[in-house]
Order: structure tokens, then C-alpha cells, then sequence
């Protein structure tokens, strides 16, 4: 279908806040910040380490997983039908 032509589409907003390039932006500032934490004030790093373990003191990892092979409670039988 034809568009008359003084028709002009609306321009959309950009969506400068949801774009990748500023979550990439704001994670490295945090990262940076840590960074300069560390090297600025040495206790620092025991804060850091501190924080990390009690967000992830929930999280247990097996050391080695339990390998039990399942087997079936009766055995197979095939029928075949000539």
C-alpha cells in the first residue's frame, strides 16, 4: 500500500538507558571503583572478600557428585513378530 507522500514517520525516542553501552559503562565504574579500593586501602580487599562469601555462603558445591547408574527393575524382553 502506498504512502501519501507529505507523510513522514515519526520519529521513535532513542532508549539511551536500556542500550548495552551503558551497562557495560556502569559495570566497569564498578569495577574500577574495586579496583581502586584495593590498591588505595589494602583492608579493603578482607571487605570485598567478606561481602563475596556471605552473598554466597548458601551455595554449597559437591566436591564429586554421586555416579549411581540406573538400572531397570525387571528385565528387557523383545518380541519379534515374523
Amino acid at each position: 500500500m502506498l504512502r501519501p507522500q507529505g507523510y513522514v514517520r515519526p520519529a521513535r525516542p532513542r532508549r539511551f538507558w536500556n542500550s548495552p553501552a551503558v551497562i557495560l559503562t556502569a559495570n566497569g565504574i564498578i569495577s574500577l571503583i574495586l579496583i581502586g579500593l584495593v590498591i588505595g586501602c589494602p583492608p579493603a580487599s578482607k571487605w570485598i572478600s567478606e561481602a563475596v562469601q556471605a552473598e554466597f555462603a548458601g551455595i554449597v558445591v559437591p566436591d564429586s557428585p554421586s555416579i549411581q547408574m540406573a538400572e531397570p527393575a525387571a528385565p528387557t524382553r523383545t518380541a519379534r513378530n515374523n
